[in-house]
């Protein structure tokens, strides 16, 4: 079976957000009661609306991704950082 590319490219931003250069590394956010294909669908709408965002050029295959914008926007969708 052919896996399509449009379901790797939102994985691939996943990842590059996640895997960002912070020290406190990145925030994961949670919301009670979402179902995994809600997550998905919402962490992809918030990836595609932080692209662009960041200004400075950086050395990379993938677009930049502006974490704390990504952050917001799954803020107001109702997520909240998980409890430690």
């Amino acid at each position: 079976m052919r896996r399509s590319r449009r379901g790797i490219i939102p994985g691939l931003l996943v990842v590059s957000i996640l895997a960002g250069c912070s020290a406190s590394g990145p925030t994961v956010l949670v919301k009670p009661g979402v179902t995994p294909s809600q997550q998905k669908a919402d962490e992809t709408a918030c990836i595609e609306a932080s692209i662009g965002v960041v200004q400075e050029p950086r050395p990379s295959p993938l677009p930049p991704v502006d974490r704390e914008a990504y952050e917001r926007c799954m803020r107001t969708k109702g997520y909240s950082p998980a409890q430690k």
